[in-house]
């Protein structure tokens, strides 16, 4: 199940959670940022998916349990944007093709 989190340092983290070996730790696989982009004028806001730790081999970071305000389901778009960037099977919706 992917979720998505908020850190005291303001950052939006998205993620799946796995079971961690360390005491008072969150363990998430493929832990991605989200930035909020500015669109083009008139537009949406944007929202930029980068690796949470890109000069790392490991594929599950931890993070200390006092360090999240607040853990929450991301939404079906959002959830979608991150199978799209971390090479999940994405299920594409039924469209007839013309």
């Amino acid at each position: 199940m992917i979720r998505l989190y908020r850190l005291t340092s303001g950052e939006d983290v998205i993620g799946t959670p796995v079971d961690s070996d360390k005491a008072n730790h969150l363990a998430l696989k493929k832990p991605y940022v989200l930035i909020p982009m500015q669109g083009q004028p008139g537009k949406p806001m944007q929202i930029g998916f980068h690796p949470y730790i890109p000069y790392t081999k490991d594929e599950v970071i931890h993070i200390k349990e006092a360090n999240v305000i607040t853990e929450t389901t991301p939404d079906d778009n959002m959830i979608g944007a991150y199978q799209q960037n971390t090479g999940q099977i994405v299920t594409p919706k039924s469209k007839l093709i013309t």
